[in-house]
């Protein structure tokens, strides 16, 4: 066996870097190690054509769970919160703000007092697996707010409202910081973690890029003792007693087959993996006059669009304006028509983009499935803990029943790691003979 390490995190995504942070905090000799050849996982951004496309999260709560990790490890985080509001909705040919004013009003009251009259009549409360288009059905069949709906629960969830708990959806909006202060990371979301894997290498911690784990290593207790990992093309193998991993369940429970497996079937059977479309565009005129996010009321499959033309943003040369819109295949989940679900997306941006045919469409991502690690329908999600003692699943696949987003998966590792302090105290490791000073 190599190097010996106290904890091996898997996957440089938000979950992964969030737990690499927070264990590195605590003391613990953490390697974390990315098979990609950048951080941030489905949270990161990369070069297209000399514009800086997000992988995945658009923006960041300032309230949420990365804001903490930031104050947490006493980093700055550093966010362009647009001067307008910065969350629009399109009902006809006008944008309207969800973040100020009287709708912003609406958007933060409403949800709250529909909890509090749910806890006492049972008229308003959601039944048992009723869906949020059926719940909404029972107090309005206006099409607009129910494309509206359908489309928030989408850019939240990445799921249709017919496929979405209403009463989740009544708990994300009443009671979790849903949205409502967020920024844009100047550079791109990868911005967003590079200074936290900075603190992770700086506290004791190291990195490793273009590494991929090919196996974990197991003892007779069936807990993990190591792993072989392939960096830069070469082989190379770590001794570690905890593990985190941010690969999804679905890949984890592929790792520990020869030790648990049960644990796959387990996974098979709950897990429900979502899927979403996104189209990024530039242009050399603009497009849309909102300044941050928007969601829509009426389209056949876009759920929300981002503006990221301001220069501040540092994300597309001078003279250009950069946007994205997203959609939500039909079915949501499982099997889907990528390039039939390429083209309706296509259809939308054209009715809401006008001039978009004039445009340069620099790519078209598809997070679906095994790449980027798995994401699971919210009310679906695994433990963080698995049947492996020293084994922890952080991320999308297992994130805070109520919660989405790049805070969902934070938190996840938030959970975690608490987790894993409890179970394993720094104390056990100090002591080991082979720890590395």
């Amino acid at each position: 066996m190599g190097r010996q390490f106290d904890a091996l995190v898997v996957g440089a995504g938000a979950g992964g870097i969030s737990a690499a942070a927070r264990l590195t905090r605590a003391g613990y000799r953490v390697l974390l190690v990315e098979a990609q050849e950048r951080v941030g996982g489905r949270a990161s951004t990369r070069a297209v054509d000399g514009f800086l496309c997000n992988t995945g999260a658009l923006v960041i709560e300032k309230d949420g769970a990365v804001g903490a990790l930031y104050a947490d490890l006493a980093l700055t985080l550093t966010l362009y919160e647009v001067p307008r509001a910065s969350t629009a909705i399109k009902l006809g040919k006008t944008y309207y703000s969800i973040s100020e004013g009287l709708l912003g009003k609406v958007r933060t009251v409403l949800p709250r007092l529909l909890e509090a009259g749910a806890s006492r009549w049972s008229r308003l409360r959601p039944g048992s697996g009723e869906s949020t288009r059926d719940w909404i059905g029972r107090f309005s069949r206006n099409k607009a707010l129910h494309g509206l709906i359908d489309n928030l629960v989408g850019a939240m969830f990445a799921v249709p409202a017919e496929q979405f708990p209403a009463d989740l959806f009544l708990r994300f909006f009443s009671k979790d910081t849903a949205y409502k202060h967020i920024g844009m990371p100047i550079g791109g979301t990868r911005c967003v973690w590079e200074p936290i894997v900075d603190y992770i290498d700086a506290h004791g911690g190291e990195t490793w890029v273009n590494a991929a784990v090919e196996r974990f290593q197991f003892g007779p207790d069936g807990q993990v003792t190591g792993a072989r990992i392939r960096r830069d093309g070469q082989v190379v193998e770590i001794g570690c007693a905890i593990v985190v991993s941010n690969m999804g369940p679905d890949a984890t429970s592929r790792f520990v087959a020869d030790v648990q497996p049960d644990y796959a079937k387990t996974v098979a059977a709950w897990s429900e993996p979502a899927a979403i479309l996104t189209a990024h565009f530039a242009s050399r005129t603009p497009l849309a006059d909102f300044p941050c996010l928007a969601l829509y009321a009426h389209s056949r499959r876009l759920v929300y669009a981002g503006n990221f033309s301001a220069p501040e943003l540092k994300r597309a040369p001078p003279g250009w304006h950069l946007y994205c819109a997203a959609s939500v295949p039909r079915p949501a989940t499982g099997a889907f028509d990528v390039e039939a679900e390429k083209a309706l997306l296509i259809e939308d941006i054209k009715d809401h983009f006008p001039g978009f045919e004039e445009s340069m469409l620099l790519t078209i991502d598809v997070t679906a499935h095994a790449w980027p690690a798995q994401r699971a329908v919210a009310g679906r999600d695994l433990p963080v803990d698995t049947p492996v003692a020293n084994l922890w699943n952080v991320g999308d696949g297992v994130k805070p029943w109520g919660m989405s987003g790049t805070a969902s998966c934070a938190e996840s590792a938030r959970v975690a790691v608490d987790q894993i302090l409890a179970k394993y105290p720094l104390e056990i490791f100090q002591r080991h003979p082979q720890r590395q000073d």
